[in-house]
């Protein structure tokens, strides 16, 4: 089926991925076009619409907007997509990006791969391509970790964890249920940041060589090793910061003088009553840490009838006005940096320390083999701050089992 689309570009005019792609002033939807857009229920689905109907004055093509879960919108195009009438476009989280494109269900952005890579951000542009470096993606918005503070307990603006550290040696007693600062130590997602602080990564290439693992080199090593300075802060068990009840029910109880958090948590900060401020992650030891992102993306199917009606679209709602658009109606921060640098002027500190932090984070890596890592590295992380096991050792041993999970898939 893709074979077929691809062909229906070529004799349209698109070019497809071996040759120089077009831009999308360059092209005009087919006739008669009807397009269906895949969105996430909510607010997503709301903007949606206004785009759609923002598009419809334009070109005049019929765009029917439905409720989709983006964590199902894959697995629909997979299952159903030879069968049944799927969305053109659909929105999901970026790493279902890389099983979208093994199976064949997505196409390549034809239209504006140059401008993914010129206007948004590093970690967008990565969270958009697929192994092989080639761009499938339309960057919508993203997610990443940022540090949430109780402005009662720490009046200075935290800058860097070395602060926290001086700050919890009056503070932090777990008998009375104090903690300087809080966040889910065996969670390779939040804790990565510090192993990312001299380099360590999954996988090479931006994420996306299976064959280069790196958790336990010796950059990682040291990141972990200088996590662990920060024991006396929190001092409590990874086991019980893992429940999300418990940390959260701690900082909004004012409890908790900070903690590492993403947007989707800000709601419920503000709703506490707490005095609530927020900054990117702090530096550590003269570094910034390197947090992970999570991209929405739109990806155009390889089941559309309409390929260049539904390329269009998919760039018209990721062009900066749109996303500025997304962000009034819904909070959703752009990873356009046009976009970016308007909001972090205009936008609350929440915002400022979310647009902030993304530039100085990495996009989670879309290979299938990245579903190998998130147990052997939440073990690892685990005896390390629990039991006080060798970094080295159990960061090799982590290391040890994702290569064998992969092997055994190939």
């Amino acid at each position: 089926m893709k074979k077929i689309v691809l062909s229906a570009l070529l004799s349209s005019g698109l070019i497809a991925s071996a040759l120089p792609v077009m831009a999308s002033q360059t092209i005009q939807p087919e006739d008669g076009a009807a397009l269906q857009v895949w969105a996430d229920k909510g607010a997503s689905t709301d903007f949606m619409k206004y785009a759609a109907k923002e598009f419809e004055t334009k070109y005049n093509i019929d765009i029917d907007v439905r409720s989709v879960s983006p964590l199902n919108a894959i697995n629909r195009l997979i299952q159903d997509g030879s069968s049944t009438r799927v969305g053109d476009i659909v929105e999901f989280p970026h790493d279902f990006l890389g099983r979208a494109v093994t199976s064949g269900v997505i196409m390549e952005n034809l239209v504006s791969g140059d401008r993914v890579d010129n206007d948004f951000i590093h970690s967008a542009a990565v969270a958009a391509k697929d192994s092989k470096g080639v761009t499938y993606g339309f960057p919508l918005s993203f997610e990443t970790l940022v540090l949430f503070y109780n402005k009662d307990l720490l009046p200075q603006t935290p800058t860097s964890f070395e602060q926290i550290i001086e700050f919890s040696k009056g503070y932090t007693n777990p008998k009375d249920h104090k903690y300087a600062l809080l966040w889910d130590i065996q969670n390779y997602y939040e804790s990565r940041m510090f192993l990312s602080m001299y380099n360590g990564y999954e996988f090479g290439n931006d994420g996306r060589d299976a064959n280069d693992v790196g958790i336990a080199t010796p950059g990682a090593v040291k990141g972990i090793q200088a996590m662990l300075e920060l024991r006396d802060t929190t001092n409590s068990n990874s086991e019980d910061m893992n429940q999300v009840q418990v940390r959260r029910g701690l900082f909004t109880e004012g409890k908790a003088a900070a903690i590492i958090d993403g947007p989707w948590a800000v709601e419920g900060y503000i709703n506490s009553g707490i005095n609530l401020g927020a900054v990117p992650v702090p530096s550590f030891k003269g570094k910034k840490p390197t947090t992970f992102a999570s991209v929405k993306m739109l990806a155009v199917s390889s089941f559309t009838q309409y390929p260049r009606a539904a390329q269009l679209f998919a760039d018209f709602v990721t062009s900066e006005d749109m996303q500025l658009k997304r962000f009034e109606m819904m909070k959703a921060i752009p990873p356009h940096k046009g976009a970016m640098e308007k909001l972090a002027k205009t936008g609350d500190a929440f915002t400022k320390a979310i647009i902030a932090q993304g530039y100085h984070a990495d996009a989670m890596p879309s290979i299938p083999e990245m579903g190998y890592v998130w147990q052997p590295a939440t073990a690892a992380l685990a005896d390390i701050w629990n039991n006080k096991a060798d970094v080295q050792a159990s960061l090799k041993k982590a290391e040890s089992v994702i290569k064998q999970q992969i092997a055994m898939q190939q």
